[in-house]
Order: structure tokens, then sequence, then C-alpha cells
């Protein structure tokens, strides 16, 4: 354990039922590389549904892909499923590592990566902290956020935060909320370059915001571009955060400062993102929409 995550590492047991269930899981398996991959990633997610349903937190062990039989044969899969929420990644360390593997298939349906140190000597395991997305196929443990944050980002998906009204004027001189990030840190390269490419549109610095929709996160972004006549360009992407595509059934939407729908498409799982363009003048109003499964995030702008 590095001296960043020693602060505020939360200590856990591992029980006599979590080794029994972690060894019954790797006797399945073809080889001892492949059993002891099972027992250590099926350690860390009972840790992790000990840890959450000790903070009345609700997950459903048979809906996780660790619970799969074939599918623990078939990946390296330790993910837990949140009730309402969607997959929180469990991924286990042995004492003194300092980094983390993240398999890449785990980057696009994940609502957090949780790393669970293992002394199984001392029969007691370290949640060492998360971070809320994942893009590389290690995780420094120096970088992770505290086991507390993890409980306050889960709250935030279950009770997200009305949005703020974005004003892209003050965009134009620098001043963008702290909540945006840019699309440059949302995607990795491979997903930039075709959307950068795409009529030259959006730049990799553009404004960009993860949105999590029950357990399918998408990257919004937006570029803001005055016009000689005094007028704005406002060219919005909504993409997919790791290669791949758009869900099926996404609806993305605009809406005009009555809340009537301006545009509208619906993903059909062959778009690696969707794109609207708009123009206004200052002081209009309007709202982009993004939709799945029932659950629904706005975000109010102002030009």
């Amino acid at each position: 354990m590095t001296q960043l995550t020693d602060d505020f590492a939360l200590p856990l047991p591992i029980t006599q039922a979590t080794r029994q269930t972690a060894q019954a899981f790797a006797s399945q398996q073809p080889n001892p590389q492949k059993a002891e991959q099972v027992r250590l990633n099926t350690l860390a997610v009972l840790v992790v549904h000990d840890y959450l349903q000790l903070m009345e937190i609700s997950t459903n062990l048979p809906a996780s892909d660790s619970w799969n039989r074939v599918l623990r044969l078939c990946a390296d899969v330790a993910d837990l499923q949140v009730a309402g929420l969607g997959r929180l990644e469990c991924r286990p360390v042995l004492p003194n590592q300092t980094l983390c593997p993240v398999p890449s298939e785990t980057w696009s349906d994940r609502i957090g990566y949780v790393v669970v140190e293992l002394d199984e000597a001392a029969e007691t395991a370290q949640l060492l902290g998360f971070v809320p997305r994942a893009t590389t196929e290690t995780l420094l443990l120096n970088q992770l956020r505290s086991p507390e944050e993890l409980l306050d980002h889960l709250a935030e998906l279950r009770y997200p935060q009305p949005s703020f009204v974005a004003n892209l004027s003050q965009w134009i001189q620098g001043a963008i909320d702290e909540s945006w990030q840019t699309l440059e840190e949302l995607l990795n390269p491979a997903q930039l370059s075709p959307a950068i490419a795409f009529r030259n549109r959006l730049a990799a610095q553009s404004p960009a915001k993860s949105i999590n929709l029950a357990g399918v996160v998408v990257a919004l972004a937006v570029d803001v571009r005055p016009q000689a006549d005094g007028s704005t360009d406002v060219f919005i992407q909504l993409h997919p955060p790791i290669d791949g595509f758009l869900p099926v059934g996404t609806q993305f939407s605009v809406l005009n400062e009555v809340g009537e729908v301006e545009l509208e498409t619906t993903a059909t799982g062959t778009e690696d993102f969707l794109e609207w363009q708009i123009g206004g003048r200052q002081g209009d109003r309007f709202t982009v929409q993004i939709a799945h499964n029932q659950t629904q995030f706005t975000q109010d702008f102002i030009i």
C-alpha cells in the first residue's frame, strides 16, 4: 500500500463465507492461472459487496457478470451490480503493489472502479479507494480517491443534482464551469481522431461532461463559435466515452426555451457519436436532453 492510500484505506474482514465462495468459483476453472484470477476477483467483489451492505446500499450479486459461471470462464470479470445504478468494478491487488490492472473490456459500462488490497494471511482486506472511470489498462494506486468519496459518487448517481444553466457567452471569454472537463480528458485517442476530423467541428479542448444514465456512461461535448454577424454557432456532440457505439435507443434532443422539442434523434447502435448544430444570438436559451432506459439527463444553456 502506498503512503497516500494508507492515509484513507478502509480495513475490512475477509470472512470465511467469502473465502469459501471464492474457492468454489476457482475450482471450476480449467487451469491454476485462471483459478487464481477468479479467486482473487471473487474475494474483491465480496469485500465490496459486504461493505456496501454495511452502508445500506443495495447490490444484486446474481445479476453481476462475476456471478455468471460462463463469463467467469471466458473473461476477467470482477463487477458488482449496484441496484438501480449499474456495475461497479472491484479490482484486487496484493500487498506492496503500486499498480492495479483494469481490463479494457470493463471500460464501457462501469459506474466506477474500486481497488481492494487482499492480505489473506491476515484474513483482512483494505478498500484502497476508487476512480469514477478508467481509460487505461492500469491504475496508479496513489491516484485513487478515498472510499468516502465512493459513497458520495454513488449518492450523486442516485440523486443527481439539477443542472445549472451553462452561459455560452462566458465560455467564449474562457469562463467555463469546473463541472465541465475537456473532450480530450473524457475520450481516448482512438475516439478523438474521428470526432475532431468530422468537418473539423470539435477540438480536443472542447468542454465536455460525463453523464451516467443508469449505468450507461456517455459524454456530452459542446463547441461555441461566434460569427462575424453577431450570431453564435453551437455544435453539440454525444459520444460513448470509450471505443464503441452509443447504446441502442439513446435519445439525443434539443429543446427550445419553452420546452418544445426542436431536434431529436435516437441511436441505432451503429453510431460512434451523434451531433446537432444550432445557431442563435446572445440571450437565446435552449436545453439538451439525453435519455436512455427511462433515465433522463438535461442541461440548460444560454447564449
